[in-house]
């Protein structure tokens, strides 16, 4: 079910990108958006133009401000991750569903699909970090008994699910403290002090995700284990704890947000600009399918979430007079930024995604695109060009309190779970897009694994080789070649999958620098490697071919779609 209106994401600050560029108006500034565009002219430096935390500049240069030459509506048509994920443009959807995993459910490590089904974690562990993981979970989070269950719980956990006990204070229900304070240890408490309050989880990396890579489509084995859609969605997550992301604004943090009139008791909760949100949807939805993600809630709590969408119902010239009454002001004269030369009133509707359940099917985001309006007044200057705005009064306590760009996972070394590598959740999601059944996932599939592993000679043309044979001879529409070879120089790797002693498809050719293992799946056609199984002995091959870095494989599997 979705959420409701009570309940929350906790925010976690994204890593910050490289440093944008200020409200200067050259032209000559590195791009960040497609076309040739102006900048922002000057904002005349009252309080209701947008100051540098307000500047859509901190976002992408190059954006076009001119009122006249921006769309009344828009969407995300493209998908983001369309030069990385090109097989799966059309068939994965261009942003996705999915839950914020609450901390206080267990996060990632939630047995969602039943008790007796290992959570996400733990079966990436079981995969991944050969670590066989506990046979059940505690049956409570909570109470006098739950500190010694989950103290046995540690000793059998592998490392990622065992990472994921202590985030976001999650430990604290059962960690046999009275955190607190009030008569109890581990007492089951409602009070949000004894542990993860019910709306933190980490929709500040669903956002970006649904955004940049493609939703996993269909369940897929490997390593004995079989990672449904949720598992593969919760695994990206997990890798997205820490984002490269550009950001305008800053949190509010106060529970709620006081006014008088037209002014603010509490003026850092009168961000994102109205100005700037216009310009940015306008750029970003508008003129270019680029990723924007809002914190939808202006004051203390923060849901973070993919903006998919604006349709502008309302945007007519007003006078100074018109304009004030919109924003709970009166008079003729507009003093709130005098290098305003015209006023518009906008009434705008955004789109943006909901969360939705832990599924084993694909969620999409048709079902699930929800709506907000927000109503003010665009202040532009001699050029026709926006400088700032005012919240009218319906808006002043409900806008979004800020907006960011994501650009890029910035990896586990920033905070996130070190136990869970992208590559190997990427390698999973690769099987879960390709067609035919791969990945383990089709009722007719033929699957050939090996996890015997084989040490790669340093700089020698023998190489290594691992061997499968299939028995069987069949046909099959599709051949999936995964592979598991962990490396500290990807660069010197030349792959190689043979038949019968043969090679019949180079798979890597000494490609990716320095970059560390190869975690790839590759897809082939019959007619690449021969037109059927024919009862073959398949081997991949790997060749180091310069000195120094040295490596293993560790898995090697065949999957025939049939």
């Amino acid at each position: 079910m979705k959420r409701n209106l009570f309940t929350a994401c906790l925010f976690s600050l994204p890593m910050l990108a490289a440093a944008c560029a200020d409200s200067g108006e050259g032209d000559d500034a590195e791009s960040n958006l497609p076309g040739d565009i102006d900048n922002a002219e000057d904002d005349g430096g009252k309080g209701d133009a947008w100051d540098y935390g307000n500047d859509p500049a901190r976002l992408a240069n190059r954006l076009n401000y001119r009122l006249a030459d921006l769309p009344r509506a828009g969407k995300l048509d493209k998908p983001v991750w369309k030069d990385r994920y090109p097989a799966a443009v059309g068939r994965a959807p261009v942003a996705w569903s999915d839950t914020y995993w609450p901390t206080a459910q267990l996060s990632h490590n939630v047995r969602w699909n039943g008790r007796t089904v290992k959570s996400p974690l733990e079966k990436y562990d079981a995969a991944f970090n050969n670590a066989a993981g506990c046979e059940t979970q505690p049956d409570t989070t909570c109470g006098p008994t739950a500190k010694a269950k989950w103290d046995t719980y540690r000793t059998c956990a592998g490392p990622a699910a065992k990472w994921q006990l202590s985030y976001q204070g999650l430990n604290q229900m059962f960690d046999g403290i009275n955190n607190d304070g009030k008569g109890g240890v581990d007492d089951c408490s409602s009070s949000d002090d004894e542990g993860p309050q019910g709306w933190w989880g980490t929709c500040h990396a669903w956002a970006p995700v649904a955004l940049l890579e493609p939703e996993p489509l269909k369940a897929v084995t490997y390593g004995g284990q079989t990672f449904e859609v949720a598992d593969i969605k919760a695994l990206l997550q997990n890798t997205y704890e820490r984002t490269n992301a550009l950001m305008l604004g800053g949190r509010c943090n106060a529970m709620t947000i006081e006014h008088n009139g037209t002014t603010s008791a509490n003026t850092e909760c009168m961000d994102v600009n109205p100005g700037a949100l216009h310009v940015v949807l306008t750029n970003f939805l508008g003129i270019n399918d680029m990723a924007v993600v809002e914190d939808r809630t202006a004051h203390q709590e923060v849901w973070n979430q993919p903006m998919v969408g604006y349709n502008i119902t309302k945007q007519e010239k007003v006078s100074a007079t018109r304009a004030n009454e919109c924003v709970g002001a009166t008079g003729s004269t507009w003093t709130f930024n005098s290098s305003a030369k015209s006023l518009y009133e906008v009434e705008l509707t955004t789109d943006y995604l909901t969360e939705g359940n832990a599924s084993t099917s694909p969620l999409g985001m048709a079902s699930y695109v929800s709506h907000d309006s927000y109503h003010y007044i665009l202040e532009l200057g001699s050029t026709g060009k926006i400088i700032g705005g005012k919240y009218c009064t319906s808006s002043i306590t409900d806008h979004p309190d800020f907006l960011w760009a994501p650009t890029g996972v910035s990896g586990s070394s920033y905070g996130g779970n070190p136990n869970v590598k992208l590559d190997k959740v990427r390698m999973l999601l690769n099987m879960s897009l390709e067609t035919g059944g791969g990945g383990g996932g089709g009722a007719g599939d033929k699957t050939y694994e090996s996890t015997t592993g084989a040490s790669i000679p340093d700089n020698s043309a023998t190489g290594a080789s691992v061997a499968l044979n299939v028995p069987d001879t069949f046909t099959f529409k599709s051949l999936s070649v995964s592979v598991d070879i962990e490396h500290t120089w990807r660069g010197d790797l030349k792959v190689e999958l043979q038949k019968n002693g043969t090679t019949v498809s180079t798979l890597h050719d000494q490609t990716g620098g320095s970059a560390d293992n190869l975690t790839q799946t590759y897809t082939l056609t019959p007619a690449a490697v021969g037109g059927d199984a024919g009862k073959a002995n398949w081997s991949l091959k790997v060749t180091d071919t310069a000195a120094q870095d040295t490596g293993r494989i560790k898995t090697f599997k065949l999957v025939f779609s049939i």
